[in-house]
């Protein structure tokens, strides 16, 4: 299993950079033939749909194309598959930003009661109690 950054993916999203996608080909030829063969974590998934929106201004819809991408393609492995896709659901019919919805998604997997947060941008998602 290999560790994917989050300067991988947004690479291979954007393909921005000849070069380095270039590269990343190779390493997907190289190393993602195996289903779960490249690990995406929670950390390195919420940060880059968050530089998608922040420093590329990619709307919601794109955003859920990018891991959407991901999910579909077996070569990537996750901490939770099941919990990204519930948190990719979650984003697509809320407000709120995708690292929330995975926070309230893991929360929810772990069998938490609700996920206690000052955010009020969060009070629409399900389990989640404003204090």
């Amino acid at each position: 299993m290999i560790g994917i950054d989050t300067n991988i993916l947004l690479r291979l999203w954007l393909n921005d950079d000849p070069a380095q996608s270039k590269r990343i080909d190779h390493l997907l030829a190289e190393h993602g033939g195996l289903p779960g063969s490249l690990l995406v974590t929670d950390v390195v998934l919420a940060e880059a749909v968050w530089t998608l929106k922040s420093v590329f201004d990619q709307d919601k819809h794109a955003q859920s194309i990018a891991v959407r991408s991901l999910l579909e393609e077996t070569a990537f492995a996750f901490e939770d598959r099941e919990a990204v896709a519930a948190a990719l659901s979650l984003f697509e019919a809320n407000a709120c930003g995708f690292a929330d919805c995975l926070v309230v998604a893991k929360n929810a997997q772990q069998g938490c009661d609700f996920t206690a947060t000052f955010d009020r941008g969060m009070h629409k998602l399900p389990g989640v109690k404003v204090l």
